[in-house]
């Protein structure tokens, strides 16, 4: 069920590898931590973690957590996945976002927002390529709007997360320091 639904995401990304490679997997692996340190259900956790842009992907940057939900259901009824089952899917895909207010009631949902976040401190890189390279920003707007997709997403993780991105998101904090 996994290896399909990471073949399905996987596709999605042929034409921007740079989500496959700096965003998609770097959430996959610490769902999956912290599921483990948390007592998670793994199997929500790593599905939702494969699926939570999926919509995304497909264009719709500004409302895939409503739309991404729609789509996963979709794809996991075809996999005959419990009707139970994608409903706690569909929530932490819903719920996944740190620039929408939504509610994370369930573990689940707390591990898939806080990997979500925790991978814009792996990958910083790719977060400075979006402010620079696709927004066109110039320097100074360029390390504003990155410190505040940092400090959103910091702020959204639980604190085992926090743990475990501490060392990141100190030196992310030291790099695009403000001008003084």
């Amino acid at each position: 069920m996994i290896n399909k639904i990471k073949e399905i995401v996987k596709k999605e990304c042929e034409e921007d590898n740079c989500n496959w490679n700096y965003h998609i997997q770097t959430v996959v692996k610490y769902a999956n931590l912290l599921a483990e340190k948390l007592g998670a259900d793994k199997e929500i956790v790593e599905i939702s973690a494969w699926l939570h842009d999926i919509t995304r992907l497909k264009g719709d940057k500004e409302n895939h957590h409503i739309t991404g939900p729609i789509e996963a259901e979709k794809i996991l009824r075809k996999l005959k996945y419990p009707q139970t089952k994608i409903d706690k899917v569909k929530h932490c895909i819903n719920a996944h976002r740190g620039s929408q207010d939504i509610k994370r009631e369930t573990i689940e949902a707390e591990c898939v927002a806080s990997a979500d976040a925790m991978a814009h401190f792996d990958n910083v890189a790719a977060t400075l390529y979006l402010a620079y390279g696709l927004k066109k920003m110039n320097v100074e707007d360029g390390k504003r709007w990155v410190m505040e997709k940092l400090e959103r997403s910091w702020k959204k993780m639980i604190p085992e997360a926090k743990e475990i991105i501490l060392p990141k998101y100190e030196a992310a904090k030291i790099i695009l320091k403000e001008k003084k």
